[in-house]
Order: C-alpha cells, then structure tokens, then sequence
C-alpha cells in the first residue's frame, strides 16, 4: 500500500501560532519534537512529520493516535515506528512552502 499527504507550510505556522504546545504535544512525540528544534526551519520540519504521519494512516488505511506513530531519522533518512513495528520506506521533502511525505507498506 502507499500513502502520500502534502502539508502547506504556511498552514502549519498558523496552527503552531495558535494553539503552541498544546498542539505540538498533542501530535508529536517527544523526540520528534527535540529533532524539529535543532532545525533552521522548524515549521518545514514539523511539516514534513505531519505529512509523513498522514501518509502513514492512508497507508495502512486506518486512523492511529498521532503520537502513536513516530517520524524517527537515523542516518538522514526517516522512518517510522508504530506500535513496536518499524517502517523504512518512508521519504520525506519539503521546501519553503510545501511538504510532502510518501509511505510504502509492503
């Protein structure tokens, strides 16, 4: 199965202006949230795990708690974890405005 999501950059920042950590603790986990803050461009990073998220959940083709799925990186490439199961074929891209993410389940 494969899954893919776009996030609009902008869209993120407004979202993280608005409801601050109560949104980003909500969605993201620990780890990915102390990876995000060592970035230049937080909002991109932040962005490109989001897409990465609901890439995963079209997937696998259900709905998962946000933190329940986890954009890791090891290397410069990401992957994910869910519920003890580690998936590799994920990629992740973005620039200024867009981010994008794509999932491969085999």
């Amino acid at each position: 199965m494969v899954g893919i999501d776009i996030v609009d950059v902008s869209r993120m920042e407004g979202i993280v202006k608005r409801f601050g950590d109560r949104f980003l603790h909500r969605v993201f986990t620990g780890q990915e949230l102390e990876y995000a803050g060592k970035k230049v461009r937080i909002q991109e990073t932040l962005s490109g795990r989001f897409a990465a998220k609901e890439a995963f959940m079209k997937a696998i083709g259900e709905s998962a708690g946000w933190k329940e799925i986890e954009v890791l990186q090891q290397g410069g490439k990401p992957y994910i974890v869910f519920r003890g199961k580690v998936y590799r074929e994920v990629s992740i891209s973005h620039e200024r405005r867009f981010a994008v993410a794509v999932v491969v389940i085999r």
